[in-house]
């Protein structure tokens, strides 16, 4: 055997073993970690909804202008994400959250002291690219830490914390109302959203950097010492031996070749792309529009202006439990067709959300359309990372996020205001219905399962040689 083929079954012994150990506390500890900073960062992120919602009576704002400040920070995302693909994939996951937790901290507290909505718009679009640089890298580690059985169930359990901070920051934004002026309430808001740069220090010191990663870089050691301590935490032997055949030919198929970011434009990513961000634009068509003008859209209904915050609050609470499920469905039965129905569900509430229905109506549609639409993130993202191999997972995830959020979150979040003004809430939610239906429908009729395989095996091209994917296409016939 040769040095190269030796260092490969090195590598595939230590994912096996990674693979093959279950959920310990050092894996929880890190699935809180990388949840504390999704709270922290979509607190950030969905601040600027009560925000705006004061601002928006306070300096009289018109819809373009409403549209222009809610879309500045999903801008800064969408570009900021694409850099910083490249970046996770060449100097490391860990070195990315940081850089990005630092640049957005600072600017969501400098908005605070905006004299203008320009300023708003500056600082909030710069914020967004650090957050482009944050959101993804959670999916990334967790796909890459946890073990294929548990992947789900972990992004599920972490990414229902998102739903927790989006309420929580609408909860803020009702007792800061309750309790300020108009114009300190939104600036204490802003403020708030400086919070998350005294968690860096905690994350140089607890995160560690993606084992995959480290394979690749040619820090075997590192990695073996990681594994050999979870190991010894779950009181499983450290057998050098264990080898999954099928995620050897892929390490040994992919030492073959080069990794260029060129391949997600070519067979099979290139078709893998597409079907995946439109998998993943599906939760976002909606998730958006209720994120950002969810109280506006309460309180037009309605309630006051306390609370519509209160009760936005109320169903971003509901999310917690709902993507947590989501989660361990996408394990149990499958990522693709999970998401097929809990986005079907998701459009039948949002038709309901524009019709004139009684109370009861109203509650039952915004209960399914927040709790569904949610509920899709934690199987369309992993399902999105599981598509590549170790090299291109940041950038293709990074790749999708930015396209989808462009789309949901800079273009849909502009002209909502404007359309609905124009049409009226029925035409404006059946458009959001329809267009959140088509986006899943590749997913639906040409997606592969991903569940309960390791992520060397998903994200391989083996296929092309006769290898893994004929086998996993028949795991979901």
């Amino acid at each position: 055997m040769g040095v190269e083929d030796h260092a490969i079954r090195q590598q595939e012994n230590l994912l096996a073993r990674l693979d093959r150990l279950p959920i310990n506390r050092r894996i929880l500890f890190l699935i809180f970690l990388l949840g504390l900073v999704w709270i922290l960062e979509a607190f950030d992120i969905g601040i600027i909804a009560p925000v705006l919602f004061v601002i928006r009576g306070l300096w009289h704002l018109q819809p373009k202008t409403v549209g222009l400040i809610g879309s500045a920070g999903t801008l800064g995302i969408v570009l900021g994400l694409l850099p910083a693909g490249r970046i996770a994939d060449r100097f490391g996951r860990k070195t990315t959250l940081l850089a990005g937790i630092v640049v957005f901290s600072i600017f969501t507290f400098a908005a605070g002291f905006s004299r203008s909505v320009s300023e708003i718009v500056i600082c909030r679009f710069i914020a967004g690219l650090g957050q482009g640089a944050v959101f993804p890298v959670p999916y990334l580690l967790l796909s890459e830490f946890v073990n294929k059985k548990w992947r789900g169930t972990a992004v599920g359990l972490a990414n229902s914390l998102l739903g927790f901070s989006y309420g929580l920051n609408t909860l803020a934004g009702a007792v800061v109302v309750g309790h300020l002026q108009p114009d300190n309430a939104w600036r204490a808001l802003l403020m708030l959203g400086g919070i998350p740069i005294f968690l860096v220090p905690l994350m140089i010191r607890y995160l560690p950097e993606s084992p995959r990663f480290l394979l690749k870089a040619g820090k075997i050691r590192v990695v073996r010492a990681f594994v050999e301590e979870l190991e010894d935490l779950s009181r499983v032997p450290h057998d050098e031996n264990v080898i999954d055949p099928e995620a050897l030919k892929v390490l040994e198929f992919s030492a073959t070749r080069r990794i260029s970011v060129l391949d997600m434009f070519r067979p099979p990513y290139l078709q893998r792309c597409m079907i995946a961000y439109s998998a993943l634009l599906s939760p976002f068509v909606v998730f958006y529009i209720i994120t950002i003008y969810g109280p506006s859209i309460i309180h037009r209904m309605g309630a006051s202006v306390q609370n519509a915050l209160y009760y936005t609050s109320g169903l971003l609470f509901l999310t917690v439990i709902s993507t947590a499920i989501a989660g361990s469905v996408g394990d149990k039965v499958s990522r693709r067709w999970g998401l097929v129905a809990i986005m079907t569900v998701t459009t039948l509430g949002t038709i309901a959300l524009g019709l004139p229905l009684p109370t009861t109506g109203v509650v039952l549609a915004a209960v399914i359309v927040w709790a569904f639409d949610y509920a899709g993130f934690p199987l369309a993202k992993l399902y999105m990372a599981e598509q590549f191999p170790t090299r291109l997972r940041g950038s293709g995830s990074m790749l999708g996020e930015s396209v989808t959020r462009f789309l949901g979150g800079v273009v849909l979040v502009y002209l909502f205001p404007i359309l609905d003004a124009g049409l009226g809430p029925a035409r404006m939610f059946l458009i959001l219905a329809v267009l959140t239906e088509i986006c899943v429908l590749p997913i639906w009729l040409f997606g592969f399962q991903t569940s309960g395989i390791s992520v060397e095996q998903t994200g391989t091209d083996l296929a092309l040689a006769g290898g893994v994917e004929g086998e996993r296409a028949g795991l979901d016939d």
